[in-house]
């Protein structure tokens, strides 16, 4: 037998000895599974897909009111709500507090002509039925107009020849993203958009959709906009293009006013006096337009459920009070997270963030479920875990769903019977964990999610394309989760370094597909940060307990035979750029939150405008995702070569250039600074 193959083989059978039930035993497995109920999280799901949840709105109170109601019922500790400005004013760390949008009245109509009066022939849009037919942050006004079709409105040619002064304007466009030419310089009456889903493979199919739309929270120029569907916009062209005139009447009463963010928040105190001090923190994100079924009562509703199944589980002695405590937050998406961390006065103590957003789609949302572990920028042992329940929920749906029996089909009996077959991914982007794994809070975690879902923010989000079965699963994975980590010790970390070197050599097989490609440069540095982000992984594990010595060097000697195995070069990059920044204490939070973002707000849109790096596409990551990163490995010790190559190894190869332009441009306002 060749030699590799004899080492390849003994390091399989040094990995192999994992398995989450030496984690967590199995009858605490079976009894969270017997108790957590998906009809249960439909119920709540179904009331609070109900409300319009407009940050800090009327009916975002009413669902953060039945939130508050449902965990008394549970009997959970320290129920109550955490409050903050909704001022237009207040800074939370990198986000600027936006007002309350307050909507009383919004309808558009078209017209007809009896004699030479003005009738109302079509109502296009009703807030009351639907609120999505109107743009969030739109403000007070009314207008008897032609309509007047503009394209995208993103172009000088979209506008050539129009005279647009007290018309209503037809967009493909958001509305923000035209207001300010159409309305601002050109003194368009207002908006109609018909802006098309996020993009998947199902994008612009369903003509019945209507579409989220946004206006700033901090307007240069007052306006409103409304949204249609794309059938209801083709249809109009269609009348435009013969020449017809159409007429609408659009009336608005809606203002900006100052209150107060209000986010529920509760939790099962941990037993142990120095542990319980020690946090896992449970978030959602509880906003967003009526019905937002999967986005997010989906995700709301799972994290109440593991409140209630954990708290009931204990209450009948069956799984004892967890030495940490287990905390949920339910705020507002992003800025809400940013808030009560910027707020908090010790977020050390959170060990570890477990997110849901969209966890309940069932199959006519063409949902696929995801578990992401977080970006490179903050190796964990968390993603190994939470990766390893996701195994096995796959492996026990899947032989359920075939007809074997199993012990854990985690079926709802008002739910489906397919197999969950979740993914397992490192970085994704798009919702409040991005907050807690942001290099100023460094908070590791889970992100539980469905992507793509064709029916994301739009009027068909609805309660009835939500999956018992889904949701109990959801709870399920977040449930075993925090278990495992509210009670992690020294004892536990045989199994955990066991499991570390199971995955690592899975991963290393990964990494010879992704090293082909490159250049020798990158290749040799992409090699050795591969297995630098292997070994801190070990070294998370001591943010809850000691390593055993023996357990580490055996982790450490596996890593290095591993490295050998696979002849990693030596990595010989040129340090190109050697300078090294820090992260400035005073400024911490991401660059954009929600509805507002820091870097654009303090560089000017227009230089902003101009950074290469938020618009690099690389071959395996976005724009975002290299600006987010490169951001989160500024360390006071990388150099900007090292950055890129960080970047490199997680997203694609990325021109040095431009992440130093990046870099410079968040040095400009202080965010960061170079290291004397």
């Amino acid at each position: 037998m060749p030699r590799l193959l004899l080492v390849a083989l003994s390091l399989v059978s040094l990995s192999a000895e994992a398995d989450i039930r030496l984690l967590l035993d199995e009858q605490t497995l079976a009894a969270v599974a017997a108790e957590v109920s998906g009809e249960e999280a439909k119920r709540n799901l179904d009331f609070i897909t109900l409300k319009h949840r407009m940050r800090s709105g009327h009916q975002f109170s009413e669902a953060t009111d039945h939130v508050l109601q449902r965990l008394k019922v549970y009997g959970l500790d320290e129920v109550g709500t955490a409050e903050f400005a909704a001022d237009g004013r207040t800074m939370y760390g990198t986000q600027r507090s936006r007002p309350i949008w307050d909507v009383q009245f919004a309808e558009l109509w078209e017209l007809g002509k009896d004699a030479d009066t003005d009738v109302r022939v079509r109502r296009l849009a009703n807030w009351e039925a639907v609120p999505l037919g109107l743009a969030q942050d739109s403000l007070s006004g009314e207008a008897t107009a032609s309509l007047i079709d503009i394209g995208a409105g993103t172009t000088a040619a979209d506008y050539a020849g129009k005279d647009l002064r007290g018309k209503l304007v037809l967009t493909s466009s958001q509305p923000g993203t035209v207001v300010e030419r159409a309305v601002g310089e050109l003194g368009a009456a207002g908006i109609v958009s018909y802006a098309p889903n996020q993009r998947s493979a199902w994008w612009r199919e369903d003509e019945r959709l209507v579409r989220w739309g946004h206006l700033s929270s901090f307007p240069v120029t007052r306006s409103f906009g409304f949204m249609i569907s794309l059938a209801e916009a083709r249809a109009l062209q269609t009348r435009l293009q013969r020449g017809e005139d159409i007429r609408l009447h659009a009336k608005v009463d809606a203002r900006h006013t100052n209150g107060k963010y209000r986010f529920a928040e509760a939790a099962i105190d941990g037993a142990d006096e120095l542990l319980g001090k020690e946090e896992i923190l449970f978030t959602c994100h509880l906003d967003h337009p009526r019905p937002g079924a999967n986005d997010n009562a989906s995700g709301c509703v799972s994290i109440l459920e593991v409140a209630r199944t954990l708290q009931a589980l204990i209450d009948a002695d069956i799984v004892a009070r967890p030495a940490r405590t287990i905390r949920f937050l339910w705020p507002a998406e992003i800025e809400g997270s940013i808030m009560f961390l910027s707020e908090h006065d010790d977020p050390s103590r959170i060990k570890a963030n477990i997110h849901m957003d969209m966890v309940g789609g069932g199959p006519v949302t063409k949902s696929v479920f995801r578990i992401s572990g977080g970006p490179i920028s903050l190796p964990t042992f968390i993603s190994d875990i939470g990766f390893e329940i996701g195994h096995f929920v796959n492996e026990e749906t899947e032989a359920y769903a075939s007809g074997a029996t199993v012990r854990f089909p985690l079926v709802a009996p008002e739910g489906g019977k397919e197999p969950l077959l979740a993914l397992m991914e490192g970085l994704d982007m798009g919702s409040d964990h991005d907050v807690f794994r942001e290099g100023s809070f460094r908070i590791p975690g889970l992100y539980l999610h469905d992507w793509p879902d064709r029916y994301i923010h739009t009027n068909f989000d609805l309660a009835a394309n939500i999956d018992p079965t889904k949701l109990k699963r959801a709870a399920f994975i977040g449930a075993v989760t925090a278990l495992i980590l509210a009670d992690l010790d020294a004892d536990d970390t045989p199994e955990l370094t066991a499991l570390l070197r199971r995955n690592a050599l899975d991963r290393s097989a990964g990494l010879l597909r992704r090293l082909e490609p490159l250049s020798p440069s990158d290749a040799a540095a992409v090699a050795h940060i591969h297995f630098d982000v292997e070994r801190a992984k070990l070294e998370s594990i001591s943010s809850f307990a000691a390593v055993d010595d023996v357990d580490r060097y055996s982790t450490l000697a596996f890593l290095a035979s591993l490295q050998a195995l696979l002849d990693v070069p030596e990595a010989t990059p040129d340090i190109l750029d050697a300078t090294v920044f820090v992260r400035s204490p005073d400024v911490r939070g991401p660059m954009h939150a929600f509805g507002y973002s820091y870097i654009s707000d303090e560089l000017g849109s227009e230089r902003y405008a101009q950074l290469r790096l938020p618009r690099f596409t690389g071959s395996h990551g976005s724009g975002g995702e290299y600006a987010y990163e490169a951001l989160n490995l500024v360390d006071g010790s990388r150099s900007v070569s090292e950055i890129r190559n960080w970047l490199t190894a997680e997203l694609g190869p990325v021109p040095l250039e431009i992440v130093r332009e990046y870099l410079d441009a968040l040095a400009s306002i202080d965010v960061i600074q170079a290291r004397n």
